[in-house]
């Protein structure tokens, strides 16, 4: 809607000057419109006739704003939901790249300056609008002046505008010190809380004062180079107008114009000012939009995540020829040609040193990474889902668990296993250790439905004397949900489930 609703509001300015015009002819009483109907129309006439042209321009340009400002925020919003949906497909392989934090804040900074340019751009439909109607009506009244100001004024204004054009590049600078700034602010103020040692920290400190440093230079170059043009715009737009002002009073002199073309000359002027104005920031605007719309083709272009798992009706899980690797081609692989049949008769127990891959695997057959290389198959039941319990201890809200346990009524077991975790302690408790948080863990995977689970550690930070009834209890409850794990850990079971696991050593 915003096109027509722009050229009809310029229209309505038209229909402005041709009232001031009449206005002239009744005033001066001569018919210098030559329409003989309009001899009829007086004051109280023009008056009704001009509050009904300025009451539909107010409709029009109501109209207009609100469809732009609805058109932008749905844009937005739309946007928004994309770069969500977009970051949720990348491929794991992404988020092991240091650029990928630099480009999803670049492309997040974009979602919101993508549509304040569209709505700019909008606006200067109108001024374009305008030009169309207005320049041709300046010729008629004076094409002199309207010569003088294409010719000479016009180039000065386009020069001005390719000189904000040439700062264009400078918000690529900043939106790259602005995301690499953030990048490392958040690792700082993650990192205060888990290393006290002054060294590192001063050094982070150095690093993030010197980041914006660089963004306080290339904020102040950008913001003072912009203003000065802005400034020198302004001053040229009075100078021109005090420049047509005095050929005016020459032309009058000279008898080659009349006074009341040389008032609706600065009518039409006077109304198309602003919108014209708005003109000769239309490429600076078009060059912000050029770089936020990069920004978004950046993410859009990063690779997405693919199908790995093959299907096949057997009950375990193979791995075949499986290479793996993070980053690029310089980093180490973290296996290599891997091959093992996962049978689903028992539990699996994954042990290994240190930096083996344990991790590894179990995002891997979790679906959390991707290999470069292989092929894994695995039955029909895993296309219900997988629950990996990170050793990061990364938890949703624990409001939500508590929503799901409240769902249902469980089975004695499965209370029996929410009791040995304290579970009604921990869930209205605030403020947990990293024992607490596994055990929380450990309840949500059995809750969660899913066949199969793959627990990082799931043991490492719960105290001793808890582990053994707390694994007791998780067995009872797996066995019960009929859910397979696979778990990562440096310790063997409790002695009476030893010979009830099986055990992969990498």
């Amino acid at each position: 809607m915003i096109v027509p609703l722009a050229i009809l509001a310029s229209f309505m300015d038209l229909l402005l000057l041709g009232g001031i015009r009449l206005f002239l002819s009744i005033a001066s009483g001569q018919n210098i419109l030559h329409v003989e109907q309009l001899k009829e129309i007086g004051p109280l006439h023009w008056i009704l006739l001009m509050l009904v042209v300025a009451a539909l321009r107010y409709l029009i340009i109501t109209l207009r704003v609100r469809s732009e400002e609805r058109l932008s925020h749905k844009l937005e919003s739309h946007l928004r939901v994309w770069w969500v949906r977009t970051v949720k497909k990348l491929h794991p392989s992404q988020f092991h790249k240091g650029e990928t934090k630099n480009i999803m804040h670049n492309s997040s900074s974009a979602v919101s300056a993508l549509p304040k340019g569209c709505k700019v751009v909008a606006q200067s439909v109108q001024a374009v609008s305008q030009l169309l109607f207005f320049v041709p009506v300046l010729f008629w009244l004076s094409w002199q002046l309207t010569i003088v100001l294409l010719f000479i004024f016009a180039p000065i204004m386009l020069y001005l505008q390719k000189s904000i054009k040439k700062i264009g590049h400078r918000i690529d600078d900043l939106n790259f010190f602005a995301g690499d700034y953030e990048s490392t602010l958040w690792r700082w103020a993650a990192i205060i809380r888990f290393w006290n040692n002054q060294t590192e920290l001063s050094k982070y400190l150095t690093s993030i004062f010197k980041k914006i440093h660089n963004l306080r230079d290339t904020s102040i170059r950008m913001g003072v180079k912009d203003a000065t043009i802005m400034q020198n715009i302004e001053t040229i737009s009075i100078i021109i107008m005090c420049v047509i002002l005095t050929v005016c009073a020459a032309l009058i002199n000279m008898q080659v114009m009349e006074p009341f073309q040389i008032i609706l000359f600065c009518a039409a002027l006077f109304i198309c000012y602003k919108p014209l104005k708005d003109c000769s920031l239309i490429f600076p605007n078009l060059r912000d939009l050029k770089s936020a719309y990069a920004g978004l083709k950046r993410l859009e272009d990063m690779d997405c995540n693919e199908k790995f798992f093959e299907e096949r009706d057997e009950d375990y899980i193979r791995i075949e020829n499986v290479s793996f690797r993070y980053g690029g081609d310089d980093e180490p692989w973290i296996f290599q040609s891997l091959n093992n049949i996962v049978s689903l008769d028992k539990p699996l127990l994954v042990q290994g040193d240190n930096g083996s891959g344990k991790t590894t695997m179990l995002r891997i057959l979790s679906g959390m990474e991707i290999p470069q290389e292989g092929s894994i198959f695995v039955p029909p039941k895993m296309r219900k889902g997988t629950f990996y319990l990170s050793q990061r201890l990364f938890l949703p809200p624990i409001s939500w668990l508590e929503q799901e346990i409240n769902k249902k009524e469980w089975s004695n077991n499965i209370k029996n296993f929410f009791s040995v975790l304290d579970l009604e302690v921990l869930l209205h408790k605030h403020g947990h250790s990293n024992g607490e948080l596994q055990r929380i863990g450990l309840a949500w995977a059995v809750i969660s439905g899913s066949p199969f689970l793959f627990l990082d550690e799931p043991f490492a930070f719960i105290s001793q004397n808890l582990r053994e009834p707390i694994f007791k209890a998780f067995w009872n409850a797996t066995i019960e949900t009929d859910q397979w794990w696979m778990m990562a850990s440096h310790e063997l079971p409790p002695e009476a489930y030893r010979n009830r696991v099986l055990y992969w050593k990498l």
